[in-house]
């Protein structure tokens, strides 16, 4: 939390003293020439901020930028007319272009003056750095439609354009390697590299705001999100199995829930598709349950109990929370003709966006037509109608089909509306999905999908790389329409994708119109594999969610690619079927139909098998062996010197806490175990004000004894949690110790175990 707090006092808006040009000013580069006026600071030890304005006159900054964000932090370091420096680098104007170096040498750039004039920005590095950022989708240089391509993989190193893009792709203006990064203010763009030469153009800005960080991945990330805004905390509830359903009645939502409660299968969240809603009927029916016998509607009061909120209600009372679908466009016309009262002020302000006639919905068959969300008053009408959904039930937001015929910010502003809305009203936390991405969005409680894919294997092959390379974008929060969104998936599909997504930020299954996805759908050896696949998700949710919290504090959240916590190691550099889950598990799920063995790159360092504690030896690829007929197992391995929080599974988050939670050490000499054991209310923002709990643990095997300290908690929030059962993976110990006094202590052949009291500073060791 202290880390937290120094970047918090950083965003803190300071006055910036004036300076005179053609020279350095203390911690200030200023050179002006005959076109414009460079600025170059620090905003960070390691953070350059470079600033070129033509004419000197600044453009507005894009909504890119967080208004609150590093951009505006104090100076550090100090200048000389041509040379700046920090602890972290050293910047010098030197013949036509500035020279960044980081204090260790291991890291030169070269800035050239020249494209800055022209509001372009190119970076000279190491020819052999691999690139990522950019973009999720590309074809390059193609100018088709964006899409995967699987042999690129991660990497951008030919560059790409820049913009949120179709369904399932986003966008960021941002490169970087394992060693430095670079952020551009701008929406849309395009990044070029050849011959070690990076190069943006294109760019919505005349004048150049840029920043350089020096550092690996996760630094990267970091910075960029202090500069671009930090994600608000997600409810805990949106960390559980979720159902989205295409096609459903209030009815068949009661009985397939009560199903998976029968079935002991957790749930926590069922999504509703558009049909939720009195789509076709006059006077605001978009931002209306589908609760009367209107004859506009595709099916009438499909949700009786739906405006009144009584249906909701007796949801939540079987703990699931419903979130439903909102689309970017209001229909026009009345059955008569005459323009709807929706239309009608719309038109009157505005509203819609520029240049976009009305079109026929592909649902009620009548004309429809596309809100602008970048203008304010839009914003705040469209929840002013919205707002009913939300005091009638609906918990999370689910914007579709602001991609096409949109900018780069069209889901942006729209879920900003809802942000922005929800929380003028009320302290319940926001939660979205939204089928693009653009950076930046992350302030408005943005989750993302990867859009309407096909089932089958090959497509579940190709998800994680399209998550990974949206990790790369500063996005968090990611998912996917599990066993896919068009036909059937197979038995076997269904169950591998399940596994793949217990693993990922946000689990969710989903479906075309008229299909199914719950697991007893597919049979019973499909089923008893999903269900184990979901039970893991709860059994992880305590690590889950501290990992939630640390996507707040620094953007690196849930999933991470390989190479952003091994960023030395060049074999990681574009590993797609492999990652992280937070620094100590690594997941690699099985992609491919029958498969039998599956092949695993472990980093140096020691590994073990998360359901067995079998050790493997890093540093190699090594073949696992996996169930072709039960499809039950999850290929999912420790990093030596982790502690790993679970608890037993429940069928909700809503459920009674479990008075105990399980901390599985795995020891290494060569590795300090750290953990910080987060949680809160799961519900309020109340988080933000210090009701929070949060305690380090640690845990460091020297010899034959491993040492255990729990810190004192801070935050002034408690859970329900009243005991550790303490796991140490790690055979020859014997006995835990207590201030010097023996405890209590089981043996399991390879392991001990133990309990203490939760939340208390205490110091233990084993041996």
């Amino acid at each position: 939390m202290k880390s937290y707090g120094l970047v918090m006092a950083l965003l803190a808006p300071t006055a910036m003293a004036s300076v005179l040009p053609g020279a350095g000013h203390g911690r200030k580069l200023v050179d002006v020439d005959s076109n414009g006026r460079l600025t170059i600071y620090a905003v960070a030890p390691d953070v350059l901020k470079i600033e070129y304005l033509p004419s000197g006159i600044a453009s507005a900054p894009t909504p890119v930028l967080d208004p609150q964000g590093l951009r505006r932090a104090r100076p550090v370091g100090i200048a000389s007319d041509v040379f700046l420096k920090t602890s972290g680098l050293t910047a010098e104007l030197i013949q036509g272009a500035i020279r960044v170096q980081s204090a260790d040498g291991t890291t030169s750039l070269r800035i050239d003056r020249q494209f800055l004039q022209t509001g372009r920005l190119q970076v000279t590095h190491p020819f052999n750095d691999n690139l990522y950022g950019m973009r999720g989708l590309t074809v390059w240089p193609s100018n088709d439609e964006p899409r995967l391509e699987p042999s690129q993989g991660m990497l951008r190193n030919h560059g790409a354009p820049v913009s949120a893009g179709a369904q399932g792709d986003g966008g960021a203006p941002v490169a970087f390697s394992t060693k430095w990064g670079l952020l551009i203010d701008s929406v849309d763009g395009e990044f070029t590299n050849d011959g070690g030469v990076l190069q943006f153009r294109k760019g919505s800005r005349k004048d150049v705001e840029a920043y350089i960080v020096l550092g690996p991945p996760k630094r990267t990330i970091g910075v960029v999100t202090d500069l671009t805004g930090h994600p608000p905390m997600m409810p805990k509830w949106s960390l559980g199995f979720m159902n989205s359903q295409w096609g459903t009645t209030q009815a068949e939502v009661t009985s397939i829930v009560d199903e998976y409660r029968k079935r002991q299968i957790p749930l926590d969240a069922f999504i509703l598709d558009f049909d939720f809603k009195a789509w076709g009927e006059d006077d605001f029916g978009e931002f209306r349950w589908n609760s009367t016998n209107a004859p506009g509607n595709y099916q009438p009061n499909k949700f009786p109990d739906g405006q009144s909120g009584k249906f909701a209600q007796s949801m939540r009372e079987k703990g699931v929370h419903l979130a439903g679908i909102m689309k970017p466009r209001i229909l026009t016309e009345n059955k008569d003709g005459t323009h709807t009262k929706a239309a009608a002020e719309a038109l009157a302000h505005n509203w819609f966006l520029p240049g976009k006639k009305p079109y026929t919905d592909y649902f009620s068959h009548r004309n429809a037509n596309d809100l602008d969300f970048s203008k304010k008053d839009l914003r705040q009408w469209y929840w002013d109608h919205a707002k009913g959904l939300f005091t009638t039930g609906i918990a999370g937001w689910w914007n579709d089909e602001a991609d096409s015929g949109f900018d780069s910010l069209g889901f942006f502003h729209m879920q900003q509306a809802l942000y922005e809305g929800q929380r003028s009203v009320s302290d319940e936390r926001v939660w979205s999905l939204n089928r693009n991405w653009y950076l930046g969005a992350q302030r408005f409680a943005f989750g993302t999908w990867s859009g309407d894919i096909d089932t089958g294997f090959q497509v579940l092959a190709n998800q994680p790389t399209r998550m990974l390379t949206t990790l790369n974008l500063d996005q968090p929060h990611w998912s996917m329409d599990s066993g896919g969104f068009n036909g059937h998936p197979s038995p076997e599909n269904y169950a591998r994708w399940l596994e793949c997504a217990a693993v990922v930020p946000i689990m969710r299954v989903h479906n075309t119109y008229g299909e199914h996805r719950q697991p007893w759908v597919y049979g019973p050896v499909a089923e008893a594999a999903a269900k184990k696949a979901i039970q893991l998700r709860y059994q992880l949710l305590p690590y889950f969610y501290s990992l939630e919290r640390e996507a707040r504090e620094t953007g690196v959240g849930i999933a991470r690619p390989l190479f952003w916590e091994f960023p030395t190691d060049a074999q990681t550099a574009n590993i797609t079927d492999s990652w992280m889950v937070g620094d100590s598990l690594l997941a690699s799920p099985v992609l491919t139909a029958g498969q039998t063995t599956k092949s695993v790159y472990l980093p140096a360092g020691s590994w073990f098998d998360f359901a067995t504690s079998q050790a493997y030896v890093g540093g190699q690829t090594v073949q696992i062996p996996v169930d072709a007929k039960t499809w039950s197992d999850l290929p999912l391995f420790v990093r030596g010197g982790s502690i790993i929080p679970t608890s037993p599974v429940v069928q909700s988050t809503e459920d009674p806490a479990p008075k105990e939670m399980t901390l599985h050490v795995w020891p290494d000499e060569s590795r300090v175990a750290n953990f910080r054991v987060y949680d809160d209310d799961g519900h309020t923002y109340a988080s933000e004000k210090g009701g929070f709990f949060v305690q380090n643990l640690q845990a460091r095997q020297t010899g034959a004894t491993l040492h255990l300290s729990f810190s004192k908690p801070i935050g002034r929030y408690r859970p329900a949690t009243e005991t550790y059962r303490v796991i140490v993976h790690r055979p020859g110990l014997r006995t835990a110790f207590l201030r010097n006094r023996p405890m209590p202590t089981e043996s399991h052949g390879d392991s001990v175990s133990f309990t203490v009291p939760f939340g208390l500073g205490l110091s233990v060791y084993v041996k």
